[in-house]
């Protein structure tokens, strides 16, 4: 816990548990700006990342407990750096701190500048006096109020975004609820990036599997016509080849759907049971119909 909290603030940390120091502070030119927010009357101690998250690391006496809630928040590069981190403060006071959280907020950019975020790292417990209480909210978990967070958070960037004059909107929305036929494409994620900058894989698994994505979204739309009207409809290179790319595909239809969709089972069984991100050669389970 102490070392996550290290990397995400861009900080050095000694933690007390382990004797071992975190030091992250050569890579804080990543990390934009960092602060921690505290319900009111919060004992001082809880204002600093050391004593903080070694409290957290140290009251927990169970191997397997969760020491911290974290989100993961894309912001607006629409956006500065200033407007992405009050978007997220904001935020954070108003749906974590309030309801009894300590949050850090920690804003990130990557050196390309194509994905900036935040980490917000939240305590498990409220507080009891000097000392965190001996319960953990556990209403903090129910599905209910993740959603309400999804939907909040959505509603706060678009609101930054229209303070700030743009016109790009974010919908919080799966792509199912919006009425989107496209499969959700993975993220990458720095574990990926950093094997193929370092050259330790050529190419990494998650980049196969988001090829791999983009390319069962970009023949969606011919399957869909498939499986309509039995024939893909073609515009663009004259009468000729117009009445040519008229295609009868009775039989085609199956095997498309089978090749496409199968397929993608396949991928979602073989991450679940063995790690990796690329379906094997056999066949999957039909799911079109």
């Amino acid at each position: 816990m102490v070392a996550a909290a290290a990397y995400r603030n861009g900080g050095k940390i000694r933690d007390e548990k382990y004797d071992k120091i975190h030091d992250y502070s050569r890579r804080s030119k990543g990390v934009v700006e960092s602060v921690i927010l505290r319900p009111e009357n919060s004992p001082e101690w809880t204002a600093k990342p050391d004593t903080l998250w070694n409290t957290v690391e140290l009251g927990e006496k169970r191997k397997d407990a969760q020491l911290a809630r974290e989100f993961i928040l894309a912001v607006p590069p629409e956006l500065d750096a200033k407007e992405q981190f009050n978007l997220a403060v904001g935020w954070s006071q108003k749906e974590l701190v309030n309801r009894g959280m300590i949050a850090e907020v920690s804003l990130h950019h990557t050196k390309t500048g194509n994905n900036p975020h935040v980490h917000i790292l939240c305590t498990m417990r409220t507080l009891d006096g000097d000392k965190f209480s001996d319960k953990k909210a556990t209403e903090w978990n129910h599905v209910g109020v993740l959603m309400g967070w999804r939907e909040s958070w959505g509603k706060s960037v678009n609101l930054a975004l229209e303070k700030a004059g743009r016109p790009e909107r974010v919908d919080h929305r799966s792509l199912a609820d919006q009425g989107i036929d496209r499969i959700p494409q993975p993220k990458i994620g720095v574990a990926a990036t950093a094997m193929k900058r370092r050259g330790v894989v050529d190419d990494p698994e998650r980049f196969q599997l988001v090829r791999w994505v983009k390319s069962l979204n970009a023949v969606r739309p011919w399957l869909r016509a498939i499986e309509k009207s039995g024939e893909v409809h073609q515009e663009g290179m004259g009468k000729t080849w117009w009445e040519r790319s008229l295609l009868f595909m009775g039989q085609a239809r199956q095997v498309t759907r089978d090749a496409l969709m199968d397929t993608w089972r396949t991928l979602l069984n073989s991450r679940h049971s063995d790690g990796h991100d690329i379906p094997p050669q056999d066949r999957g389970q039909d799911i079109s119909r």
